[in-house]
């Protein structure tokens, strides 16, 4: 089992936190790469028996997380679902202690969405904003079911892929069979809705709109009231 950080008082910490926190409550710890060894040293000048964690409290001096023992419940995922994640964030720097790097920006997890999973800048933002708001901040912890099911909960175009004919795979802005999956977020075309861009209000797929809709994957409609 790897240490990747440190109980220290009331916080989880990453090991360059744990050494910084401890120089700053006056714990002398050598400069080194060799987190583990440099502490462990420090606790044998400090009179701390560091191999034995149960003869002291991390309150006085830091305790090892193992690989093993970091968890992240998720909490706010859709529908009551409960998830977890096998790391955890350091509670100074945000790094997550496994992986060793912090998650991307917004903008640098809109950017990974769109590429990834080829979709457009407006939805994979929306898609982006929600994912964070469930805790999957990172691309680590990310599966294509949840980029699907976070696309589902917001107005976009429609398209799904079919051979050309050409033979090759392209987008398609109409629905060719029944129950046809969208490309986006895999729901038949039944279930989207659109924004009409003259009112701009959402109008469900297949509904009649009293204005003919400019928007790609919308059957195009015009209506006139009564």
């Amino acid at each position: 089992m790897s240490v990747v950080g440190y109980t220290y008082g009331d916080d989880n910490l990453c090991p360059s936190c744990t050494v910084g926190r401890m120089r700053a409550n006056g714990i002398k710890v050598a400069r080194s790469r060799e987190h583990e060894q440099a502490i462990r040293r420090a606790a044998e000048r400090v009179g701390t028996d560091f191999s034995d964690e149960r003869s002291y409290d991390s309150s006085g001096f830091p305790k090892t997380i193992t690989s093993q023992q970091t968890r992240t419940e998720l909490t706010e995922l859709p529908d009551g679902e409960r998830g977890e994640i096998e790391d955890e964030k350091c509670d100074r720097c945000g790094k997550w202690m496994k992986l060793g790097a912090k998650s991307p920006t917004e903008a640098g997890l809109t950017r990974w969405v769109r590429d990834d999973f080829e979709l457009p800048q407006a939805l994979a933002r929306e898609i982006a904003r929600k994912l964070r708001e469930w805790g999957l901040s990172h691309p680590e912890f990310i599966t294509e079911d949840n980029v699907r099911q976070a696309a589902a909960m917001f107005p976009h175009d429609y398209a799904t892929v079919h051979l050309s004919g050409d033979a090759s795979f392209g987008l398609m802005l109409a629905p060719e069979y029944d129950e046809d999956p969208c490309f986006y977020c895999e729901q038949p075309y039944e279930k989207h809705t659109f924004v009409c861009e003259t009112c701009g209000t959402n109008v469900p797929a297949g509904i009649k709109h009293s204005h003919q809709v400019p928007v790609k994957g919308q059957l195009k409609v015009r209506t006139i009231n009564k």
